[in-house]
């Protein structure tokens, strides 16, 4: 810092040296405004640095003794200190003792020291020196000139320091943090801008006077004089109304203004702790100089007072909503763990007991939602699987699901049928319905010995049904929903389920979720997400054989276990990965992809379930020549702990029947003979062998042919005898039509 000061000082005082007009007749030395100013900003490194460049200059030009550049050295050392030690003696107890002018008070004392230093440093070399009293005016001349450099260069080039990033090096009994306000007040802005008009118009009348001085040297060094003069008197009347109106501006303008921003920016750390201490003191806090704001200012103290006060008052009213919202989101969060508590999520023992594979997904919209799910043992061997949707949403809506719940369970624990069942819940729920409420609800019982699936809907989306290798919503009576009206009956529907079969249930927050875009995610995507992951297990039987597995057939039949919903060729590992948790995940993330960004509007919940017994397939042409295979392919299957020889025998006679028939009968003369197909799966826990036979021969229900005994002269009854057997050895026997094939269930126990 000593080295850049010394720099700049001497190339200004050395520049200007080499005009002789400039140094010896008008004596303009705009270096005599840099010393003070460096001392003021920088200290001790500014005071002696351009005190050095001083000496070295008068060393090169004045060719004095020793002693005189001694003397020279220590009085420009006292013109560059004095400013610094009297302006931080001044306001040493100042909370801004910094050199700023952003202030009337600050401008006026740096114009006083200007004043005072230029005296006292011409005093000081006028008594040195010893000159005559003749030599007073040349004194005077650069006395003014000292005056007008600190005041027409000064001023600026502190305001220049002060808004650079350089730090200033107040004395050591300075101990305020300095702080780099690059922002000016209208005060700062107001003074720079006036001392700037004032150098120019400074300078222009002194380029018009010596523009048009004439004459010798000496008559032209006395025009200077007088101008100097002049210029002199003339800064009295236009700095004396600055510093006035300056004065009037601050008190009633700047300053409050000031002290109203200073006031804000701590209003909310005060405010937090009077809050706190039960304090109640907004008021805009009023400096130790005294502002009395006036007129439209005193106003805006005025309304910015009221709306503190307004704002302390919203602050504790906010803060005592915002204290019941917590206590509130605290009780939603225990309502919600209860409401989660509620609906099952282990299935183990299910798993483990029933061969079911089964899985559930909820998630409200808010804290807690409408939507259930259920699942529980009903008798022996059945298994109740319930799913509902309350209207509305939030608290309202989760009591009356908790409700429903457990009405619905409580009825289709005590009663067999489900539409009866479903009719007690609905009178009860109708009962004290003041908030008129009412909810969607579809239960099924399924039966894991035989696989029959009975069920009842509530103005409940159907589920989706995978059967006989097929996706399909469940064609089902829509029903009214619980809760409308008490004099609603419901009826029970049934239909079978072979194993690696089963449901998805779901509420209308799946098919219902929007996107950004406002569009639902809908039913069919839904069978589409669903078609994708079967086609995936597809794809990975397809991978399997191509890698050497060998196919179905009576030497290796092919066994799907964990296979809900499998379709024809799968392998074990293959129907594991469609599993129900999979099809669950699989579609939850498709939901939250499509909605992307968008909020939940709705509660999302799904349940699904297959009966997951390893199911053995075999695929044999229409040919009763192909019998030897379909034994060979049975004899395995019955084999086992329970397994008859009698048993056994009766069963084989029957699948005969059965393949014999629809050899002869299922194909007419010029029907081409499409093979037939042969599921078998065994259910040890109950006792069970679960057969379907299914084939694309002409529509026929052996079901419902008359069971009667017949007479083997008889050529009117063909088939008869195999119906009779059907029905006389197999413990249960179920026929459906579906996608141009006859499939017949057939269940026999043997246990």
């Amino acid at each position: 810092m000593f080295a850049a000061c010394f720099i700049v000082y001497l190339a200004v005082l050395e520049g200007f040296l080499a005009v002789p007009q400039f140094n010896d007749i008008v004596q303009i030395r705009p270096a005599s405004a840099l010393g003070p100013v460096f001392g003021l900003f920088f200290g001790l490194p500014g005071v002696f640095g351009c005190a050095t460049a001083n000496l070295v200059s008068d060393i090169l030009h004045e060719g004095a003794t020793p002693f005189m550049l001694a003397g020279y050295f220590v009085i420009q050392v006292m013109y560059n200190g004095l400013p610094r030690w009297a302006w931080y003696l001044v306001n040493a107890r100042s909370p801004r003792p910094y050199p700023r002018f952003d202030s009337a008070s600050k401008t006026a004392l740096y114009m006083a020291l200007a004043l005072v230093d230029s005296v006292c440093v011409n005093l000081a070399v006028y008594l040195f020196v010893g000159a005559s009293p003749e030599s007073g005016p040349s004194f005077a001349t650069r006395g003014l000139n000292n005056v007008w450099m600190l005041l027409y260069i000064g001023l600026p080039l502190l305001y220049a320091l002060e808004r650079s990033p350089l730090t200033p090096n107040p004395p050591r009994w300075i101990h305020v943090p300095y702080r780099n306000i690059k922002k000016s007040n209208l005060t700062q802005r107001f003074v720079i801008w006036f001392v700037i008009a004032s150098a120019l118009l400074m300078l222009l009348v002194s380029v018009v006077v010596i523009a048009f001085a004439s004459g010798d040297e000496e008559s032209f060094q006395a025009v200077v004089r007088t101008m100097f003069h002049e210029v002199a008197i003339l800064t009295v009347p236009i700095f004396l109304p600055m510093f006035v109106f300056l004065h009037i501006l601050e008190r009633r303008f700047t300053r409050p203004i000031e002290v109203l921003a200073l006031d804000q920016q701590t209003f909310i750390e005060r405010m937090e702790s009077d809050v706190e201490q039960g304090r109640r003191d907004t008021c805009i806090a009023v400096d130790e100089r005294g502002t009395k704001p006036r007129y439209e200012i005193a106003e805006l103290y005025e309304s910015t007072n009221k709306m503190r006060r307004d704002m302390v008052g919203f602050i504790e009213r906010l803060y005592n909503v915002t204290a019941e919202r917590q206590r509130t989101a605290t009780e939603l969060d225990v309502a919600k763990q209860i409401q989660m508590s509620a609906v099952p999520h282990d299935f183990d023992s299910l798993t483990e007991r029933f061969a079911l594979d089964i899985a559930g997904f909820m998630r409200p919209a808010r804290e807690v939602g409408g939507d259930f799910y259920d699942v529980f043992e009903v008798g022996e061997r059945g298994v109740a699987f319930v799913i509902g949707d309350v209207s509305g949403k939030g608290v309202p809506a989760a009591l009356f699901m908790m409700r429903a719940q457990s009405l619905l369970r409580q009825f289709l624990l005590e009663t067999d049928d489900l539409g009866t069942a479903f009719t007690l819940a609905n009178r009860q729920l109708c009962e004290r319905n003041d908030a008129m409420l009412f909810v969607t609800a579809f239960a099924c019982v399924v039966d894991t010995a035989t696989g029959e699936v009975r069920f009842a809907n509530a103005g409940h989306n159907p589920p989706v049904l995978k059967q006989n290798g097929k996706l399909g919503y469940l064609a089902c009576r829509p029903g009214l929903v619980l809760g409308a009206m008490d004099v609603v009956k419901y009826r029970e529907g049934s239909f079978a389920c072979s194993p690696g079969e089963g449901l998805l249930l779901y509420t209308d927050g799946v098919s219902e979720a929007a996107n950004a875009a406002e569009e639902l995610y809908g039913e069919d995507r839904l069978l589409q997400t669903l078609a994708k992951l079967d086609g995936g297990a597809v794809q990975g039987a397809t991978a399997s054989t191509a890698q050497g597995e060998r196919p179905a057939s009576a030497e290796n039949p092919a066994v799907a276990a964990n296979g809900c919903c499998a379709p024809r060729g799968s392998s074990a590992q293959t129907a594991v990965a469609s599993s129900a948790q999979a099809a669950v995940n699989s579609l939850v993330a498709s939901v939250d992809a499509f909605a992307g960004e968008a909020p939940q509007a709705d509660d999302i919940t799904m349940l699904a379930f297959r009966w997951n017994l390893p199911v053995a397939r075999l695929t044999l042409p229409a040919d009763d020549a192909e019998l030897d295979n379909l034994f060979a392919f049975l004899e395995p299957i019955c084999e086992g702990e329970g397994r008859t020889p009698k048993m056994v025998a009766q069963m084989m006679l029957v699948c005969e029947e059965v393949f014999v028939n629809i050899c002869h009968y299922g194909f007419p003369d010029g029907q081409p003979r499409l093979p037939v197909d042969i599921e078998a799966a065994v259910d040890e826990r109950a006792g069970c062998l679960h057969l379907v036979f299914s084939d694309q021969g002409i529509a026929y229900d052996p079901l419902s042919h008359d069971a009667k005994k017949v007479d083997p002269a008889d050529e009117q009854r063909k088939g008869g005898l195999g119906i009779l057997l059907m029905r006389k050895y197999m413990d249960d026997l179920r026929y459906t039509r579906a996608d141009g094939r006859n499939i017949l269930r057939m269940t026999k126990r043997f246990v």
